[in-house]
């Protein structure tokens, strides 16, 4: 009896494993890397973006490495499930969307469609909020379809992998989705969507310019509002103040002089008064990498908090004309500073607000020339 008992609970307990029931062969589905969004006429256009498994196997070890194109599909609907729905439908293959790495809008999307999108993204449940978070003003399929460098795949570009961009040579900050969706609500601060344009103007593989998608700028939004498109240029101020930048290249003297700033820091302090006024000082160290003058260290470093101090100064002034505190320094009253001032009072943020910058930092390291 003890070995029927025995016999029956082990082939109970064989019913219970998990099986291959269920297994899909890997190239039984397209597996979607990049949603794009546009919006025109009432009318949504979503893009999609695939790539072929056989191009990304060839990375390990290929001596030559052939283009294969990424597949990029398009349909229209009134909204952006609809329309993804018209490519289900037409797909020859089910299309998987939990290894998507990019969410791309386009300008007209973020001005007027941004509710949507986050709708969208939040009931989708293969989507993941970890996603990168891109707008543009080209056309979304140019974007899809821009080059990378030894016809590497996409997703060894800039579009979906910005870290080692923004590590070794920070620009704007390049933030998740999931940045994105807890700011969105803030009534303070703002959020800039990194904008990506093609650029062929810098590098080219043998006589054919490469069609590079990079970091020129940034759509900036504010209390669920769309403020407006800002140059890289005008939002220098950013880098010396977002707390994130590593390492940031700075060329002065006409460019004889080259120094990388290490780990800028910004501290925040809050005046009182009839509404919160803040004093901004920033902090950081140098190493100089090119001198070619023998300009002095005091001098240098004279230019570098100069430069610096102008750049916040022109962030502030173009967040003030487009009413948005690019610099997010209003956080710091309305995180810790609640009780002290009404919403409406810290909200009133302008080029006034800020009533001194100090900047200090120091070279600490010298170049070091080979003998």
């Amino acid at each position: 009896m003890k070995k029927i008992l025995f016999m029956i609970t082990i082939i109970g307990l064989l019913f219970g494993l998990t099986g291959c029931w269920g297994k899909k062969e890997i190239q039984s589905q397209v597996y979607v890397t990049g949603i794009g969004i546009d919006f025109a006429e009432d009318e949504f256009t979503v893009y999609i973006q695939a790539m072929n498994f056989a191009n990304i196997a060839k990375q390990e070890g290929a001596s030559s490495l052939k283009s294969v194109p990424n597949i990029i599909g398009e349909a229209k609907g009134k909204t952006i499930q609809s329309a993804i729905s018209k490519f289900e439908q037409k797909a020859a293959y089910p299309l998987y969307f939990g290894h998507v790495e990019t969410i791309l809008l386009s300008e007209n999307t973020i001005k007027e469609q941004v509710k949507a999108v986050v709708e969208y993204i939040g009931q989708d449940h293969f989507l993941r909020y970890n996603s990168n978070f891109f707008g543009t003003n080209q056309p979304i399929k140019e974007i899809f379809n821009s080059d990378s460098f030894f016809n590497y795949p996409s997703l060894y570009t800039v579009l979906h992998n910005p870290d080692p961009l923004t590590e070794s040579n920070f620009i704007i900050p390049v933030q998740k989705y999931n940045k994105f969706i807890s700011t969105y609500y803030e009534p303070v601060g703002s959020f800039i969507v990194p904008g990506l344009k093609i650029n062929q103007s810098h590098f080219s593989e043998g006589e054919e310019k490469k069609q590079i998608s990079a970091l020129m700028g940034g759509f900036v939004i504010s209390n669920q509002e769309y403020k407006g498109w800002v140059a890289k240029e005008d939002l220098s101020g950013i880098k010396w103040t977002s707390n994130q930048a590593t390492t940031v290249p700075l060329s002065l003297f006409d460019e004889k002089v080259s120094v990388l700033i290490i780990k800028p820091e910004r501290i925040v302090k809050v005046q009182e008064g009839t509404r919160p006024t803040y004093k901004l000082m920033v902090r950081g160290r140098a190493e100089l990498v090119q001198n070619e003058d023998n300009i002095s260290i005091d001098r240098i470093e004279e230019a570098i908090n100069k430069k610096v101090k102008s750049d916040i100064q022109k962030s502030l002034e173009i967040g003030d004309e487009i009413n948005a505190d690019l610099l997010n320094i209003s956080e710091t009253a309305y995180r810790y500073h609640l009780k002290t001032w009404k919403p409406s009072e810290i909200k009133s943020f302008d080029l006034n607000s800020v009533e001194k910058i100090d900047v200090n930092i120091r070279v600490e390291k010298s170049v070091n020339y080979k003998r």
